[in-house]
This record gives C-alpha cells, sequence and structure tokens, in this order.
C-alpha cells in the first residue's frame, strides 16, 4: 500500500512524507468506497476521514483497521473518533456517537 516515490534530488526527498500520506490516502478511499466519505483531511503524519453518513463511520473505520474509540460527548454533535494506523501513518475516522452499554 501507499506510493511508491523515486527520490531524485533534496528537494523531492523533502516532500516524501505527503506524498506517502496522499498514497495512503487514495489506497483508503479506494478500500472503503470513495462515495462513501465526504472529507479527507491530510497532513503528513495523518489522515481524516469523515464519512458522508456519520452513522456508517464505524464501518469504515472497522474496515481500515481504526480499533480504538474516543467519544467526544461535549461536542454538539457529539460523536466517535475512531483511531488506527495503516503504513505507519495514523488514520483516524468520524463517526456518529456510540452508544456504549454499562455493563
Amino acid at each position: 500500500m501507499g506510493l511508491q516515490l523515486h527520490r531524485q534530488d533534496e528537494a523531492s526527498s523533502a516532500l516524501d512524507p505527503l506524498m506517502l500520506a496522499m498514497g495512503i490516502a487514495a489506497d483508503s478511499l479506494r478500500l472503503v468506497g470513495p462515495d462513501r466519505v465526504e472529507i479527507v483531511t491530510l497532513t503528513r503524519g495523518r489522515i481524516c476521514l469523515q464519512p458522508a453518513e456519520l452513522n456508517r463511520g464505524e464501518q469504515l473505520a472497522r474496515t481500515l483497521g481504526c480499533e480504538s474509540p474516543l467519544d467526544h460527548r461535549m461536542f454538539v454533535p457529539g460523536h466517535t473518533l475512531w483511531t488506527g494506523e495503516r503504513d505507519g501513518l495514523e488514520v483516524q475516522v468520524r463517526s456518529a456517537l456510540r452508544q456504549v452499554v454499562a455493563r
């Protein structure tokens, strides 16, 4: 997975982390289906996907291997941010606030 780059000089190697992140984002979109994603936020260290339908966010997150949820109940509307890693890059997927069942 990810984008393979050919290092030709110092200037092109400085872009490698961003180009790698772009490749991983493109691979992730292909995996979950680009029509299911509304927003992609990208940095050199992470990508964040927001589904077109927030109630499908957990499903997309699990498809991408994001297994760690962080519930944001103080935001309006509340949401859950699922995190994981793909090819050394942090991946975050926003979803509707999950309903945690107390045991």
